[in-house]
């Protein structure tokens, strides 16, 4: 069953306008919208609405209240369906609440979220889905640039700080460079494999967006590098990361080579197959996981330069 704003306030005994200040302000709750945008609450937003007001009964604040209902849905995670898949509640919570500017509130989500759920499922099931959906409303003119610009920039901001606070690798651990090719700019998602690859213990380093391949071959030959991981987000950037790679191959070498990101997943058949590198799979917890098994392992698992 459907509610509008008007009768979700009735079924919760919370006015309209309290609903719509707890959305704007918190994303608590995230309703769904209808074509001409007008809210539309489930039974599980009417859930939430009823838990937060219970809770401020109880004498915490507003805002107290909407963090322990987002950090309580991570045992029984309630999600939304965008279309094309679902999302995490402090997903839609992120994107919900870009357009109020207010930096510190997206940092608690994320951090609240990486409190519950470990880093790996906060990277993974949070941050990278809001990402993808502030993607989508930009694209429908449902969020400003500046907006999609800000959440960017606080999930940026928050992996560095994550990476921070990680113990420093052994010196004898492998050591792996992660880069975007030339004109690709989009680097979220390998600065999150970066992550994930120094917390299983490897040796990081992260060139960011839009590295030259001759930059790329400079770097591999000055160190030691046990692999190269290529992120690869749009398809257009598919033919500059082959050239890189396969100048990475005409060098000689010993470091493997691996390619990944939403235009590898994504590519339709034939598209991605000419890289001369291994294809990492969508996920970027078994991406990491992959890579860190089978250098550590001695597999072969990565193509060879």
């Amino acid at each position: 069953m459907q509610y509008t704003v008007r009768a979700a306030a009735l079924a919760t005994g919370v006015a309209g306008d309290r609903l719509r200040t707890w959305e704007r302000r918190y994303g608590v709750p995230a309703p769904a919208r209808s074509g001409t945008g007008r809210r539309l609450y489930d039974e599980g937003d009417i859930d939430v609405i009823r838990r937060m007001s219970a809770l401020i009964d109880s004498g915490l604040s507003a805002a107290s209240a909407a963090a322990t209902v987002l950090n309580e849905s991570t045992q029984a995670v309630p999600v939304r369906s965008t279309g094309t898949q679902t999302l995490d509640l402090r997903a839609l919570a992120l994107v919900d609440r870009v357009e109020a500017f207010d930096e510190s509130s997206l940092f608690e989500i994320l951090d609240t979220a990486e409190r519950s759920m470990g880093i790996e499922a906060a990277v993974e099931e949070v941050a990278l889905p809001a990402l993808v959906e502030a993607g989508r409303r930009w694209e429908r003119s449902d969020i400003t640039v500046a907006g999609e610009h800000l959440l960017a920039e606080v999930i940026r901001a928050w992996f560095v700080a994550l990476s921070r606070t990680l113990p420093a690798a052994l010196p004898a651990a492998p050591r792996v460079l992660v880069a975007c090719p030339e004109d690709e700019r989009h680097d979220l998602g390998a600065l999150a494999l970066a992550l994930l690859l120094r917390r299983a213990g490897l040796r990081v380093a992260y060139l960011g967006a839009d590295v030259p391949a001759s930059a790329l071959v400079d770097a591999t030959r000055s160190a030691a590098f046990a692999a190269l991981c290529l992120s690869v987000t749009g398809v257009a950037s598919l033919p500059v990361a082959r050239l890189s790679l396969r100048a990475l191959l005409a060098t000689g070498g010993g470091t493997r080579l691996y390619v990944g990101g939403r235009a590898i997943t994504g590519a339709r058949d034939g598209e991605a197959d000419a890289l001369p590198a291994v294809r990492l799979p969508a996920s970027v917890s078994d991406a990491a996981r992959q890579v860190a098994a089978q250098l550590r392992g001695g597999s072969e698992g990565g193509r060879s330069f």
